[in-house]
């Protein structure tokens, strides 16, 4: 038995409330012009996630490598391993002894969030839902993981998305700690969602702005942040819009060299000369049509013709020659 429809009839919360709450197991499958993402579901709780085409930042093996629990070099050995044998690359990484497995496990849980979050961007696109009694041991990928959680963030982060962008435009810019005078103030940690009580001067931080501020250091750009893989791009924004809105952190102008200019800033420019020089243009033919047929331009009229010098004009020129 089979489930499917579009986006345009149920959205992506409603689906994935509707098969956690009817506790389903099988493979639900998204799919757009931009491809397609695969949930791994059983009794309700997602334990496998597959995405087609999937960003190189959201790769387990870039995202290890970008935390530096493994090497470059390390993972072109492991890649080269799986274009023979088609293993996953966390299975090779734990067989060689090179990762543990709880590392691979976390890695692996910070993707699958990732890739359900990012269905919640979809606005067109159909799924299919296939009902299985029972699921092959090759599909699950993860450690079975509630639906309802990601729900809530999936819809918090549409809901706050528009807000974080205003603050954060584009994910190359630059922060750095700013100056924070430490005898007037008082850090401490409080757990994720928690609310943050105002005690005076203490400044509050959830566990992920704190270890998120650890890698905020005026160089990394928050593409940089996202990239380590430690945590969803949602929670990176909302963690660096948090920081900016309690003074812990402040934007880094960085100079802009010459080949670093956005080429649609470039384009848009030279659209915008083109429209300028077209009206400029326009204007100096209709002054020159108007002279033409209100008779101002007279020391070229003779008998109707604009080719041959009037007579009268040119005997007043030719009399002023001594």
């Amino acid at each position: 038995m089979a489930f499917k429809g579009t986006l345009k009839e149920f959205n992506v919360p409603d689906i994935l409330q509707m098969f956690s709450l009817q506790k389903k197991t099988g493979i639900l499958t998204f799919t757009s012009a931009d491809g397609f993402i695969t949930l791994i579901l059983e009794a309700g709780m997602i334990v496998g996630v597959d995405a087609f085409p999937k960003k190189l930042s959201m790769r387990v093996g870039n995202v290890l490598v970008k935390q530096d629990l493994i090497s470059e070099e390390m993972l072109q050995r492991a890649l080269s391993i799986q274009k023979r044998t088609n293993q996953r690359i966390g299975e090779i990484l734990s067989g060689m002894g090179l990762i543990g497995d709880s590392q691979i496990r976390e890695a692996l849980r910070n993707q699958a969030e990732q890739i359900v979050l990012s269905l919640f961007k979809w606005k067109k696109g159909e799924y299919n839902f296939k009902v299985m009694e029972n699921l092959d041991p090759s599909l699950y990928s993860i450690n079975p993981m509630p639906t309802d959680g990601l729900i809530m963030e999936g819809v918090q982060m549409m809901d706050e998305w528009p807000l974080i962008r205003k603050e954060i435009p584009n994910n190359r810019m630059v922060f750095e700690p700013a100056p924070l005078d430490m005898q007037h103030h008082e850090i401490m940690i409080v757990k994720e969602n928690e609310d943050e009580p105002p005690e005076g001067d203490k400044i509050f931080l959830s566990d992920t702005e704190a270890n998120l501020l650890k890698y905020i250091n005026g160089r990394n750009t928050v593409q940089d942040l996202v990239d380590l893989g430690g945590f969803t791009e949602y929670k990176v924004y909302k963690s660096v819009y948090r920081l900016i809105k309690k003074s812990i952190i402040r934007h880094r102008e960085l100079p802009v060299e010459p080949d670093e200019i956005d080429e649609s800033l470039l384009e848009e420019r030279r659209i915008q000369t083109r429209r300028i020089m077209h009206v400029i243009l326009g204007a100096l033919a209709f002054i020159v049509i108007t002279c033409f047929i209100t008779g101002l331009w007279t020391p070229f009229r003779s008998n109707g013709s604009l080719l041959e010098p009037d007579p009268t004009v040119q005997h007043q020129l030719l009399s002023q020659v001594p």
